[in-house]
């Protein structure tokens, strides 16, 4: 159902990481709604899944996931050392990994996403979750690329999580050999969750971009396949549940090495409630600008939930595009408060690979004409946000922006909490 009506009012204007003074930005500039890259939509099969649940078994509920998650996050203050956390503004919550997890330097967190982007009322059922997707780069050991963990988060004093391996179904050839799955084999770059899908933005090592989708209604228990042994590194309990993927959209035109305009880099993903009707928000990642940001809005038909609306030749075309000048763009919300007439933006980027140590979270609204940002130090630099800024959601009911950060060396890797009241307050 593409080309939907959409109730939008403003754009986004974001700063490069790679600017360590206090230059800022022009107008974001809009695109062409239909500049953007188009996801050519590919479902995979039902008889290739129902041949999985065979072989996997029944699936599981959510709420059994959730039941069996015993790896419990420390809440203590300074679990996760300073630079883990925001300068300014100041957490209300953190809360690190099980030290395995903190330390390990073969995965990264990429993504944060709650049950407030599943659903409206902030729950998925009875309990209110928070997924953070962790990809392995190619060049790691082991066959995996990339997880998730399921983190209960229905008491804030006390959550544990456990992980599901992200999968495509096995191929012909190798259902022959009796694996059930595949891993990705890419790197993944972000993830939201809506209704009961989870989709997730993935980048391959030939520029390969895709979307892939994965159902929360076919979660599996790992089994004694090759597949599941390797993957899991013959530890089961540490991968307990798998989800193959149901769907998938692949980009029409070039990869993300090209820098044509028919090109793209799939990037950081959020949902935006805000608008009318929901839409999913796409940055793209480069390591130097200009980088674009696009909207898509998902599908109203029945059987299609979750799913992006496309039009008639199967593609999903974005119905607003834009270029900024904005580089390694690692997490993105947008949103309108009650009452405004303005969107604003929330951007986290990675200074990393210029010296850094902190990111940045930069806030725009149309018609503003600086990008604004907590300063803090000595020269009131704008690099205040947590170290390894990874994804960003917001959760409307609570008011709360939730982070993930990563410095593995240290074992600084935290999920936090900040109310985006105080975040507003912050930018100067």
């Amino acid at each position: 159902m593409g080309g939907a009506a959409l109730a939008l009012t403003g754009a986004a204007t974001v700063i490069s990481v790679s600017q360590a003074t206090d230059d800022t930005p022009g107008g974001l500039e809009r695109l062409p709604a239909a500049a953007g890259p188009a996801l050519r939509e590919e479902a995979v099969p039902w008889r290739r899944l129902d041949t999985l649940a065979e072989r996997l078994g029944r699936p599981v509920s959510l709420g059994t996931v959730l039941r069996e998650a015993r790896h419990e996050m420390s809440a203590e203050a300074g679990c996760a050392g300073e630079a883990a956390l925001p300068a300014d503004p100041e957490v209300v919550r953190a809360y690190c990994w099980e030290r395995p997890d903190a330390v390990d330097e073969d995965w990264t967190p990429v993504s944060v996403t709650t049950s407030a982007d599943a659903d409206d009322d902030g729950r998925w059922g009875e309990d209110r979750v928070v997924l953070s997707a962790w990809t392995r780069a190619p060049e790691a050991a082991g066959p995996g690329s990339a997880r998730v963990a399921f983190v209960d988060a229905g008491d804030p004093a006390r959550l544990t999580y456990t992980w599901g391996l992200l999968a495509l179904p096995a191929a012909p050839g190798q259902e022959e050999r009796g694996d059930a799955y595949r891993p990705l084999g890419a790197e993944v770059r972000g993830m939201v969750w809506y209704q009961d899908k989870l989709l997730a933005t993935v980048g391959r090592p030939d520029g390969g971009e895709t979307l892939h989708v994965f159902s929360l209604d076919r979660v599996h228990r790992t089994t004694a396949t090759a597949t599941a042994k390797a993957t899991a590194r013959g530890d089961a309990e540490r991968t307990p549940f798998v989800l193959p993927a149901v769907a998938s959209y692949r980009l029409e035109g070039d990869g993300c090495g090209a820098r044509e305009e028919g090109s793209a880099c799939l990037g950081a993903l959020s949902l935006d409630r805000s608008t009318a009707p929901d839409t999913l928000v796409v940055a793209e990642r480069r390591a130097e600008g200009p980088s674009r940001l696009w909207r898509y809005t998902f599908s109203r038909y029945p059987g299609r939930e979750g799913l992006l609306s496309v039009d008639g030749s199967g593609a999903a075309r974005p119905v607003e595009s834009f270029r900024t000048e904005a580089a390694e763009i690692r997490g993105v919300v947008s949103y309108r408060a009650p009452g405004e007439t303005r969107d604003r933006w929330y951007l986290a980027s990675d200074p990393r690979e210029t010296g850094g140590g902190r990111g940045a979270l930069w806030a725009q609204s149309a018609g503003e004409r600086t990008a604004r940002a907590a300063r803090c130090g000595d020269y009131e630099l704008p690099f205040c946000w947590a170290a390894g800024a990874r994804g960003l959601a917001h959760r409307p009911g609570t008011g709360e922006l939730w982070g993930v950060s990563d410095a593995p060396g240290r074992g600084e890797r935290a999920l936090f909490t900040v109310p985006l009241g105080t975040v507003d307050a912050s930018l100067e």
